[in-house]
């Protein structure tokens, strides 16, 4: 297996990119992690190394971040987007796969879409982007207050290491995920947090996404122009966003493969990340064929 790789940056206008390389041939892949308390070694760390063996993989923090700070501007559903070919651009990449969680995933959709010829296959799990509002009674517009007032700020500076290591502890982990994997999760999030403290851990997607009535970014009526091969990848008992969306999702994008995994919440690849590597490795050598040539 690969090693930890050392992280690289670039600079941009708005700030620093962190990320890190992995792998010397094949395919190129990026890796788009989820939002808030995430970064891109906490969410694919294991999936880097384990696809490294024949893929380039591309590990970005995006902004605000892991490594991906100062960024000096917002971060919101357009922004990520354009970041995407930039990123593309850096690397030399004409074009790449991309595997996103959650706002990676709403990420890579809008990537997708806006920018067709630099995505050659498409892994979505956990995705956002792709529901109209914030599942539960009166959560939506409980959200939408909360995001926008001092409450915020109360709520990150209020989570302690001790409530966030119970937090994470409370995964529905496979029986597989070893104590020391589940230690290295905890461990990172409470970084995350303490890096975040002072302001919001909450991803400014989250900000301006979540309007007063719905989202503002829902992909669902867009999603029958995505042309590239992709998988849709959700845990079953996801409640951030519900799997009947992914299940919507899957039968919008034509010719998607979609894959539940029983027991795994919105954080799949961290807490049965076993199932989800085969799911993603099952894809991308299925659709090998499929790629560009060179």
């Amino acid at each position: 297996m690969p090693a930890d790789p050392a992280v690289a940056h670039v600079e941009f206008a708005e700030g620093r990119i962190a990320y890190r390389l992995l792998g010397d041939t094949g395919p190129p892949v990026v890796l788009l992690h989820g939002g808030g308390l995430d970064n891109s070694t906490l969410t694919w760390g294991r999936l880097a190394r384990e696809l490294a063996v024949d893929h380039r993989v591309h590990s970005p923090d995006l902004p605000k971040h892991g490594g991906s700070r100062p960024w000096r501007a917002l971060a919101d559903q357009r922004a990520l987007e354009d970041l995407v070919p930039r990123l593309l651009d850096h690397w030399a990449l004409p074009s790449a796969t991309l595997i996103g969680l959650s706002l990676g995933a709403t990420t890579a959709i809008g990537a997708a879409l806006r920018h067709p010829e630099r995505v050659d296959r498409l892994v979505l799990a956990s995705s956002g982007g792709i529901q109209d509002r914030v599942p539960g009674a009166g959560r939506h517009e409980l959200a939408w207050l909360a995001l926008r007032t001092p409450l915020s700020r109360l709520i990150t500076r209020s989570q302690t290491a001790a409530t966030l290591a119970r937090h994470v502890r409370g995964f529905p982990f496979a029986d597989d995920v070893p104590a020391e994997e589940r230690d290295r999760l905890v461990a990172g999030v409470v970084a995350e947090h303490r890096a975040k403290r002072d302001g919001h851990m909450f991803s400014d997607w989250n900000r301006v996404e979540i309007g007063f009535r719905r989202m503002r970014t829902d992909h669902r009526p867009e999603l029958h122009r995505i042309a590239c091969p992709t998988l849709v990848l959700h845990g079953a008992a996801d409640t951030v966003v519900p799997v009947r969306y992914a299940r919507e999702a899957a039968s919008l994008i034509p010719g998607a493969r979609l894959v539940v995994v029983e027991g795994a919440s919105h954080s799949a690849p961290m807490d049965h990340p076993t199932e989800v590597g085969a799911a993603v490795r099952e894809f991308l050598d299925d659709t090998r064929d499929a790629l560009p040539a060179g």
